[in-house]
């Protein structure tokens, strides 16, 4: 009993230090780059619109019928925070070659949720390394980041930013339990571009932490398996 209660302490403690480390990234930004909304070091602005070189891009829709097997496919429920919660998770989708390579994301591209209920609508993500070819359903949008003006990883968590998520969904369109947001909206808001000097340094700084975060990962998971079998000897 002993060693249950220890490896569930294990994988809260895990748990805690992951929250923790996560709220780490957006405060490192607003002290390195302070708040797009006010600009107080001055930086350069522009519309989203010119820092992206493709897109935006609306995913692709397909009836249920054609889930099951295929290729994965991200989903507004697959993230939040700006991470992919499991990879291994993601629902998978019978489509042909051609529809893969339309919709297929690739690393440090931004996926915008544009349909939602109205608390979800604007949530973003940075697509990291995936494991094999992962296409986006058609309630998100794909942005693409034009590397010579903006890091991709800056722009992933600018666009977590409470500031920035306002503007977002500042002209959303409301509906019953749905409201939604088009491509003009996410172009059209302001955004620093601090020199790229910067910007890598920041995104040094960001790989490290989630490096963190991905060790953190693996000792929770560690310790519930940990758990789980040590409950299944004693109550079992």
């Amino acid at each position: 009993m002993a060693l249950l209660h220890r490896a569930t302490e294990i994988r809260r403690r895990a748990e805690a230090a992951r929250a923790k480390a996560r709220a780490i990234i957006p405060a490192l930004f607003l002290d390195t780059f302070g708040d797009p909304a006010t600009n107080p070091k001055g930086w350069p602005v522009m519309t989203l619109g010119e820092a992206l070189s493709v897109g935006p891009q609306n995913g692709l829709y397909k009836p249920a019928t054609d889930y099951g097997d295929g290729v994965r496919i991200l989903r507004i429920d697959s993230f939040d925070d700006g991470t992919i919660d499991n990879q291994s998770a993601l629902r998978r989708l019978r489509v042909d070659d051609a529809t893969v390579e339309k919709f297929q994301l690739k690393k440090d591209d931004i996926v915008v949720n544009r349909v939602n209920s109205p608390p979800q609508l604007g949530k973003s993500v940075r697509i990291p390394t995936l494991n094999e070819p992962v296409v986006f359903e058609s309630n998100m949008m794909r942005l693409r980041v034009n590397s010579e003006i903006l890091v991709p990883s800056a722009l992933g968590v600018m666009l977590q930013l409470d500031s920035v998520r306002q503007a977002l969904v500042k002209n959303a369109k409301h509906a019953i339990n749905q409201s939604s947001i088009n491509q003009s909206d996410v172009t059209g808001i302001r955004v620093l571009a601090p020199p790229l000097t910067l910007q890598g340094a920041f995104a040094e700084q960001v790989e490290s932490i989630e490096a963190l975060i991905r060790n953190l990962d693996a000792a929770a998971k560690k310790a519930e398996a940990m758990a789980a079998a040590l409950s299944a000897k004693v109550f079992g």
